[in-house]
């Protein structure tokens, strides 16, 4: 383990801050055992009680779990402990908001997807409604934001996996900046519009591929649009 000596103010903090990068950094996989509290005390030069106040805190924000009889263990990844981690990378600049979007490429268009293999009418039914309210938005000159989230979320909702959805609703406030550029000028609000509506076509359709297709065309879109600093 790369350790660096803490300081006095806060102790336990900084040991929480140094084994967190170390799991978003890969030093520390999911499954990876710590070392005892003795070890870990010698490591940062703390006192037992100040490492076990560290994973305290750790297994609180789901990061770790301790086995009776077995020791301290690294967890897999759950959708919060995911969206933290995003939050942290977009909070990098736009460098790192090309991570964020590229992630989104791997996650949303297999969504939309599964959107269009498991979607009831009902689905359908949402997905058109919400459409219509972002369209009546635009036209009064209202924000739609809460319109696109909606309508993101409700795709989460129609592929049927319930991480998918939590991950999705979770993602929401951490990418208000990739998913705000194209609703602030009149054709970026229609392009937005005209986007969402072929997604829906084709997760109504029943066809994955057009789907998927369909939104990572969005996306690359509204890459294009944030990433150029138009925004």
């Amino acid at each position: 383990m790369d350790i660096k000596p803490v300081s006095k103010k806060s102790i336990y903090e900084d040991i929480v801050r140094q084994i967190r990068s170390m799991i978003d950094s890969g030093k520390l996989r999911p499954g990876d055992r710590l070392p005892p509290e003795r070890e870990m005390a010698a490591m940062f030069r703390v006192s037992r009680n100040t490492v076990r106040e560290a994973i305290r805190a750790l297994a609180e924000k789901d990061l770790v779990e301790s086995r009776q009889g077995s020791g301290t263990f690294v967890r897999d990844a759950g959708p919060d402990q995911l969206v933290e981690t995003l939050a942290r990378a977009i909070q990098c600049g736009k460098t790192r908001l090309q991570d964020i979007f590229q992630a989104r490429m791997l996650i949303e268009p297999e969504i939309s997807r599964l959107a269009a293999e498991n979607a009831t009418d009902d689905d359908v039914f949402k997905l058109r409604q919400v459409i219509r309210e972002q369209k009546q938005a635009i036209l009064s000159g209202q924000s739609a934001q809460k319109h696109d989230n909606s309508f993101h979320e409700l795709i989460a909702a129609a592929s049927g996996n319930s991480v998918l959805l939590e991950l999705v609703t979770g993602m929401h406030g951490i990418l208000y900046q990739t998913r705000t550029g194209e609703l602030q000028f009149a054709a970026r609000q229609d392009a937005s519009l005209a986007a969402h509506a072929r997604i829906v076509e084709a997760i109504a359709s029943g066809n994955g591929q057009e789907a998927a297709d369909a939104m990572k065309s969005h996306l690359v879109e509204i890459e294009s649009m944030v990433l150029a600093g138009e925004i």
